[in-house]
């Protein structure tokens, strides 16, 4: 069951979640282009700090003590998921890691996170939290505790940055200084442009020798 949700969940994501979409153009003048691959309101700098009192999911001797977690986050824009590490033995962990995200549409897209307990057999569920994208941009730079749902007690500390796209490259150096002190912090370093390509057609290839016959 688990297994066919995660397939049916996946098919519908590569057509129908940000960015994929369905494009039907209704007049001929329009860019098909613009359309199906628009470029993206701006990006989001998810900064995933650290949680506090988080629920105790492991147990021993049968369940009679009571022990700790090994949480990691699960954090989704769009199509876009990332995953935390794994801290082993913790119900206040430090993951300290930095993720981008590409924002397409807002109103429409959240940053959606959910934390669980790493398990051998099911992982556990440790809570969740959703984030309106809208208040992110309003407020350009949000840092603070968030207090998890679904479940009896935790928080998350988060800060979020909305990070605006520029057409052309007057601010790129000011930009590459300010990012030079967190350039640790993400596994392949934080971003400080965007380079968008499309791949239009193509014309005159070869024709495989299969297809053909020959040697």
């Amino acid at each position: 069951s688990g297994l066919s949700d995660t397939i049916i969940l996946d098919i519908i994501s590569n057509y129908l979640v940000l960015p994929n979409r369905i494009t039907v153009p209704l007049v001929s003048e329009v860019q098909i282009a613009q359309l199906r691959f628009p470029i993206p309101k701006g990006v989001l700098r998810i900064h995933f700090i650290e949680a506090q009192d988080l629920e105790g999911k492991d147990t021993y001797l049968k369940g009679i003590v009571k022990g700790k977690s090994d949480p990691y986050g699960i954090i989704r824009v769009g199509n876009q998921i990332f995953q935390s590490k794994v801290i082993k033995e913790n119900l206040n962990p430090k993951w300290n890691e930095v993720y981008e995200a590409l924002v397409y549409e807002h109103p429409g897209q959240e940053l959606e996170i959910e934390l669980f307990d790493e398990d051998p057999d099911k992982d556990d569920f440790l809570g969740s939290l959703m984030i309106d994208l809208i208040e992110v941009e309003k407020e350009r730079l949000l840092d603070e505790w968030f207090t998890l749902d679904e479940v009896s007690k935790g928080k998350l500390h988060l800060k979020l940055e909305w990070l605006t796209l520029m057409p052309t490259a007057e601010n790129l150096d000011k930009v590459l200084t300010s990012i030079k002190a967190d350039k640790d912090q993400a596994n392949d370093g934080l971003s400080s442009a965007l380079l968008i390509l499309y791949l239009d057609s193509a014309r005159n290839l070869p024709v495989s020798s299969i297809l053909t016959g020959t040697l």
